[in-house]
């Protein structure tokens, strides 16, 4: 395969442009993986700010190509390209990156999501369903403002039951995800965050995370800056979590939280989540509440939905209800 050649020869060479002490002889080993989801929606499409129907179907694919390797000096190394494969996508790729790592953690360049976004704990993170008020059709703002998959240097690292990650996003202008950072056009950004995840056992489990951004906007006039503290807690089959996060750009201020709860019932998963978001510069006070679904029907292929309950609060016909129902397949 032609892809294979590329990933196999670009990431050989910079590995032995990087590691030059310790030449990368291993063959990297190479695996195709993604997943393919059919959607459809019911509802008020229109009041949720959806340029689409009452009543639609939509697409949403990726293939997923990995190359891995190891060093004879025991580094691990390799690359990731994330392919869009909806007829209708705008881009080629969703993420794109190379990575190293070892004992002092792992380093990745290229168009990857930023520590912010990558780490942080929310109530929606217990959601059942496509993702509840972080749903795949519509939702609420539930974490910080942050760089997306804009070009960046990300590192991660695992000591124990805590995770450290931090990136460096020089601006938004670069790599597939240019201009797509919620926070507007950015330079300097730098995202940081700490996972604490204990092993409790007996059926209880815990994972609190606090991450933050700061960073500029392009003419250096306006500062930003961006916090947020989640808690998941687990027992039994139920999951609780809430999140708390704030942030201003340029002197306008954002508020929000979230709650969350989820059980396993046999072979359906379920789950209620609730998120609001008081946005200072607008004076809109966004609301959604979402109830989630999702059960596995064979292997690999799983049946979810979502029925959310909202108020983008912008004012005239912003409100409703709208049904969400996805049949995925993972490869």
């Amino acid at each position: 395969m032609s892809i294979q050649r590329y990933l196999l020869s670009t990431t050989a060479l910079l590995g032995l442009g990087v590691m030059v002490s310790s030449p990368a002889q291993a063959q990297l080993d190479v695996s195709v993986s993604g997943f393919l989801g059919v959607r459809a929606h019911v509802g008020d499409a229109q009041e949720a700010g959806l340029d689409a129907h009452s009543f639609g179907l939509s697409n949403d694919t990726e293939v997923h190509v990995s190359a891995r390797g190891t060093a004879d000096n025991g580094i691990r190394y390799g690359a990731t390209v994330e392919f869009e494969g909806d007829t209708d996508s705008g881009t080629q790729t969703d993420e794109t990156w190379i990575f190293f790592g070892g004992d002092f953690g792992e380093i990745r360049l290229g168009d990857e999501d930023g520590a912010s976004d990558n780490m942080k704990v929310t109530g929606a993170g217990v959601s059942a369903g496509t993702g509840g008020i972080d749903g795949a059709i519509f939702g609420v703002k539930i974490g910080p403002s942050n760089s997306s998959d804009d070009t960046k240097v990300r590192y991660d690292g695992s000591f124990g039951p805590v995770q450290i990650g931090v990136s460096y996003t020089p601006d938004d202008k670069n790599g597939n995800g240019a201009g797509s950072t919620d926070a507007g056009t950015f330079k300097d950004l730098i995202e940081a965050g700490v996972v604490i995840s204990p092993n409790l056992g007996d059926g209880f489990s815990i994972k609190a995370g606090l991450v933050g951004g700061v960073g500029d906007d392009d003419t250096g006039d306006e500062d930003f800056e961006t916090f947020m503290g989640g808690i998941n807690v687990g027992f039994s089959n139920f999951t609780v979590g809430a999140g708390y996060g704030s942030e201003d750009w340029g002197g306008a201020e954002t508020d929000w939280w979230n709650v969350g709860v989820a059980g396993s019932f046999g072979a359906v998963n379920a789950s209620v989540t609730y998120g609001y978001v008081d946005e200072d510069a607008t004076g809109n006070e966004p609301t959604d509440l979402a109830l989630s679904a999702d059960t596995t029907l064979m292997p690999g292929v799983v049946l979810a939905g979502d029925l959310h309950f909202f108020d983008r609060d912008t004012g005239g016909e912003d409100d409703g209800t709208l049904g969400v129902i996805r049949v995925r397949t993972a490869f």
